[in-house]
């Protein structure tokens, strides 16, 4: 029996030969461990991450912007994407797009990955071969049609429930607190080139060239809110700098923006002129005689909509689409 422990122990280097041969071959990043511990090959591991799924949801709402659309998410700070989410839950998908510290400009660089794309929204045989449900309505013997596999899944569709496809139904932009910055600003965007780029981001909509083309979308502009001076001024001293934003830019924007909206015969809401006479009506109940005072009741830091702001707003978003588009007032259940 002596044979059999040199025997074993050859076989044992063979192994260790092998395993060192294949994990040169494959290079060390061929094998990691998965999140639950198990050893997996990274190749496997790459097929199930990048494997695409489609499941029912409801038409979009896309909201894009700057801070003041990212922050509109909070509902502590009744922001107006919250709203808009409440207003439609179970009617549309609110989606918040909202980039801090960007420009037209800036945004115009990612809206590629941002906004859908046509052959993804309205091919749905695109994702035939990879998702569960498609093959589901394949057993079901019914076509790849979205409305179909809707039917199929969803035996009482209706308006206030999901379906396969996502339809981009709205639109709302609001950019320009950061274009209108001072000259020396970094986010600073000379407002021929703001023009430009809104009218960009409409084209990219509206153009059957366009692989964001979205006949069904309905498009709101929005100009920027009003500025505080007085505010912005006390927490640049307090910063040892001098002010970014004034109210007589923002407002050369808000009115560049409405611009754009007309010539482009799209929906827009005058959120400037809206807050200023707001805060005119405001002013009228204190006893300062600063003229620069009301903007505080309305903005948390001189620039950014706290809840009587975003109140503001949201009412001027839905008396727009009230007017615009009535069929879009949702109906609850």
């Amino acid at each position: 029996m002596n044979w059999v422990w040199p025997t074993l122990g050859n076989l044992m280097l063979l192994c260790m030969t092998i395993m060192i041969a294949y994990t040169t071959c494959n290079g060390p990043s061929s094998m990691f461990t998965g999140l639950d511990g198990r050893f997996m090959r990274r190749d496997v591991a790459t097929t199930a991450v990048n494997m695409t799924y489609s499941y029912p949801t409801y038409d979009i709402l896309m909201v894009l912007g700057d801070s003041n659309t990212q922050f509109a998410n909070d509902p502590a700070k009744n922001g107006f994407v919250a709203q808009l989410a409440e207003f439609y839950q179970r009617q549309m998908d609110v989606l918040n797009r909202g980039f801090r510290g960007y420009n037209t400009s800036s945004a115009r660089e990612i809206i590629g990955s941002v906004l859908p794309k046509t052959s993804v929204a309205q091919d749905s045989t695109t994702t035939d071969d990879i998702s569960p449900l498609f093959k589901f309505a394949k057993k079901l013997k019914l076509t790849t049609r979205a409305d179909e596999i809707t039917k199929a899944l969803w035996p009482y569709q209706k308006q206030n429930y999901p379906g396969i496809s996502n339809i981009l139904q709205l639109i709302i932009i609001l950019f320009g607190t950061n274009d209108s910055r001072v000259e020396w600003s970094e986010a600073y965007n000379p407002i021929d080139q703001y023009a430009e780029d809104l009218q960009y981001f409409i084209t990219l909509l509206q153009d059957p060239d366009s692989e964001h083309y979205s006949p069904d979308a309905r498009i709101m502009i929005i100009t920027p809110p009003v500025v505080g001076d007085r505010k912005i001024q006390e927490l640049a001293k307090s910063r040892n700098t001098e002010p970014e934003w004034y109210n007589n830019r923002t407002q050369t924007y808000a009115a560049k923006a409405i611009e754009v909206a007309q010539a482009a015969n799209v929906a827009y809401v005058d959120l400037h002129t809206g807050m200023e006479d707001v805060v005119a009506e405001y002013r009228k109940n204190i006893s300062s005689t600063d003229v620069l005072d009301g903007y505080d009741n309305y903005l948390i830091d001189g620039i950014h909509l706290n809840v009587n702001g975003s109140a503001i707003l949201f009412g001027l978003i839905h008396d727009t689409i009230a007017k615009n588009w009535p069929e879009m007032i949702p109906l609850k259940s």
